[in-house]
């Protein structure tokens, strides 16, 4: 009874918001902020969603821009974080360096996005690259590859080593190894590092609508667009959550156990 009880409650406060989200992108736009509104709608319409979809477009094009900038960042914070993670594994630093190296790896993924929006805003814009994707896609590479680094550094630290050993005999280099032996053996962890840095950029707001201001906007920065001078646009902004959230929702139903086995790898190996 009480796991049955756990399992509700926690349930409850992770979908909770969505529930609400879907709920009220169907409710009627007088509706809102009327006295005695139930949780349920009286009536439902897919106006908001109609709104959302039609008219000039922009929507289905920063739908495109969403899918271009998590798929390149996602391949370039693989590129750069596994073949780093491999390197700190294997790396016979002085002075426990590789610790340090790894600690200045996890310091950037947990300060706050605010203290580096300024920054990149200067940086992009010295280099004239502002409201671009690139600009989008290197400001969610910098806050993506550190992830990548240490959840590949806990699965390659607990790789034997020896299993290189042989590749090493038949006058493999370093790279060599890391490409033909060790990336077939990472795929658990580098198939996580995929999904959950794809979502991270798929739902980063903050770096992007700093870097982004028309053209390369996301997704989620198109929700802002809602507020206007003239109020909110509260059921607009519904039925855009509702877009932005449902896919990956789905595929991270759909990928949960490999999601579950990538996360968990290097501690089962331990």
């Amino acid at each position: 009874m009480i796991r049955r009880l756990a399992i509700i409650l926690a349930l409850a406060v992770a979908l909770g918001p969505f529930v609400v989200l879907m709920v009220n992108s169907v409710r009627p736009s007088d509706a809102f902020l009327a006295p005695g509104a139930g949780f349920i709608p009286g009536t439902i319409t897919l106006d908001h969603y109609r709104a959302v979809f039609g008219g000039d477009g922009e929507t289905l094009r920063f739908l495109a821009n969403s899918v271009i900038i998590a798929t390149a960042t996602t391949l370039l914070a693989l590129l750069l974080g596994a073949p780093a993670a491999y390197a700190l594994a294997r790396a016979r630093l002085p002075f426990r360096l590789s610790i340090v190296f790894a600690l200045a790896f996890l310091i950037v993924r947990f300060y706050p996005k605010i203290t580096v929006a300024l920054p990149y805003y200067l940086i992009m814009r010295d280099l004239g690259w502002l409201d671009t994707h690139l600009a989008v896609i290197l400001a969610h590479v910098s806050v993506t590859v550190p992830f990548v680094v240490w959840l590949m550094l806990g699965f390659l630290e607990e790789l034997p080593p020896e299993i290189e050993q042989s590749a090493m005999m038949d006058g493999c280099n370093a790279w060599g190894r890391f490409v033909r032996v060790v990336l077939p053996l990472s795929m658990p962890a580098l198939g996580a590092a995929a999904v959950l840095t794809a979502f991270t950029s798929w739902n980063e707001f903050l770096l992007a609508s700093t870097v982004a201001s028309n053209d390369a906007k996301t997704l989620p920065v198109r929700i802002s667009s809602f507020i206007t001078d003239k109020g909110i646009l509260w059921g607009n902004m519904a039925a855009m959550g509702t877009v932005i959230v449902l896919p990956v929702a789905l595929f991270a139903f759909a990928t949960q156990r490999y999601l579950v086995r990538g996360l968990t790898v290097g501690a089962v190996k331990g």
